[in-house]
């Protein structure tokens, strides 16, 4: 139901009327000694809290952040600001995770000077932190230069037209064995790379076509949820690093990227242990840990955290809005759009999942694009 915002107003002062009328007929029946008027007077109570608890969740959806109505209300916030700066993809995905970013550069320049022509690198996080974006800034950020209208023909990569050009993910090709997924594997590298019908995948390895080498980089990102992750996984994943490593040195720059949804995780990681509570969970994890110490050319990136209101604040400082009072209308709105078990904690922490943030960032750049 999509509501306007006469109608979200018209709900807001419906509740306040039928607030004060409660009050008054609570106090009523308190010194109300009749049973009979005490009775009518708990009738009609029932009736309008029935009553305020319909309008509750009108507003409730009308505010609710899966909702046109609740995103065209924080856009209308949003509006207000006059942003003026110019944006591009990264300010879709780069709100902070500075840390993260900055472990993945430093793996980025250590693969780079060690001559490894092979990257993988594995994030693994709750959806609602958003793992794939975190990948995506790694590739805008790292490649930016390499990504312009200029020079596309230096990265083979796929975007997503529909999604703002962005980066596209592909499911990891996964059957029910090991046999069957390494089937599919080299399948999937043959459409991806457009081989010819009767390419064999060994000569295609040795010839470097992944891709040709006019490119200089050529990016792999694939995803995986957790209810996926078979018994065999970390076996296929080493399989797929060890064929990938026989290619001969001269070959484009290889990044592959590997998101694994484990949920929850971020409330599972025990830090101070290093550990994870979730046996399934702390099974993937152990298991990408294992591959990362036996292949120097990789690194596991975990869990994503949510992210600080403060650092929402920065990425609007960035984008000129110095005076951050200025944002405080738009930070109501989005807490009031968030789920109350959400809200509640937004309200105790002054932290946001990032699929929160990443929609506001979305909102800023549709303004501007």
């Amino acid at each position: 139901m999509i509501y306007t915002p006469e109608e979200i107003k018209g709900f807001k002062s419906h509740q306040d009327l039928l607030v004060d009328k409660l009050n008054k007929l609570n106090h009523a029946k308190t010194i109300e000694t009749d049973a009979s008027v005490k009775f009518k007077l708990e009738h009609q109570i029932a009736y309008l809290e029935a009553e305020l608890s319909e309008i509750k969740q009108k507003i409730a959806d009308a505010y609710d952040l899966g909702t046109e109505s609740g995103q065209n209300l924080l856009l209308e916030k949003i509006r207000t600001l006059n942003i003026n700066e110019d944006m591009g993809r990264i300010h879709l995905v780069n709100c902070n995770r500075h840390e993260v970013r900055d472990r993945f550069e430093e793996s980025f320049d250590k693969h780079q000077q060690n001559g490894h022509q092979n990257h993988f690198y594995f994030l693994s996080a709750c959806k609602s932190q958003l793992p794939p974006s975190m990948g995506e800034r790694m590739i805008y950020e790292l490649l930016g230069e390499l990504l312009d209208e200029d020079s596309k023909s230096a990265v083979h990569c796929r975007f997503d037209a529909k999604k703002h050009d962005r980066v596209r993910l592909e499911k990891l090709p996964i059957g029910y064995s090991l046999e069957k997924s390494q089937q599919r594997f080299r399948e999937f590298c043959a459409n991806w790379y457009g081989w010819e019908e009767k390419q064999d995948f060994d000569a295609a390895l040795q010839a470097n076509l992944l891709p040709s080498p006019r490119y200089q980089y050529s990016i792999l990102p694939f995803f995986i949820q957790k209810n996926e992750c078979k018994s065999f996984l970390p076996e296929y994943l080493d399989w797929m690093m060890t064929e990938l490593n026989k290619r001969p040195a001269g070959g484009p720059t290889l990044l592959v990227f590997v998101v694994f949804y484990l949920e929850d995780l971020h409330l599972q990681y025990q830090a101070d242990t290093n550990t994870v509570s979730e046996a399934k969970a702390a099974e993937i994890v152990g298991g990408i840990d294992q591959l990362c110490e036996k292949h120097p050319n990789s690194g596991h990136f975990y869990p994503l955290m949510p992210v600080k209101k403060t650092d929402l604040e920065d990425w609007f400082v960035d984008l000129g809005i110095y005076n951050t009072a200025r944002l405080d209308p738009v930070f109501q709105v989005l807490a009031q759009g968030l789920p109350p078990a959400e809200a509640q904690e937004y309200m105790r922490t002054q932290l946001l999942n990032m699929n929160r943030v990443e929609l506001v960032q979305e909102l800023v750049y549709k303004l501007n694009y």
